[in-house]
């Protein structure tokens, strides 16, 4: 029972091959986190990677990474940013955009882009749930 139950539930399964990151932006961190997450969003939503003549090709692209500036220190350096990023994911029939927005603080200058990643990794994280949602519902 429990093999014929797989069997059907990886027959019904789609097969997606993901290209590699449109972005224009020079921000390497969030091509491989988006990267990822696509995968991820794949894998969780019942679905097989594999790049073949059958499978659905996948373009995840960057439209927006936008900071805004939203809290200054005494000494009129900015502290702290929100932060947009729209992404979209894109096969041969449609294309679906996903926002979020996200605020970061840079308490000191020693940590980097650190904070910026985080946010990243966060913004993402919202809209992963969105390319699971996707996944399962489109195709």
């Amino acid at each position: 029972m429990i093999l014929l139950l797989l069997w059907v539930s990886l027959a019904f399964a789609a097969e997606f091959c993901i290209k590699p990151v449109e972005n224009p932006y020079n921000e390497p961190y969030l091509n491989y986190a988006l990267q990822k997450r696509v995968e991820s969003a794949v894998l969780e939503s019942g679905h097989s990677l594999k790049c073949g003549k059958d499978s659905i090709d996948i373009l995840p692209l960057v439209k927006e990474l936008r900071e805004v500036p939203i809290a200054y220190t005494p000494y009129q350096r900015v502290s702290a940013y929100n932060l947009t990023l729209t992404v979209a994911i894109k096969d041969k029939k449609e294309e679906r955009d996903f926002s979020f927005t996200v605020p970061y603080s840079l308490p000191t200058g020693g940590l980097g882009d650190l904070p910026r990643r985080q946010a990243i990794d966060d913004a993402l994280g919202i809209i992963y749930i969105e390319f699971v949602q996707y996944f399962k519902r489109r195709y």
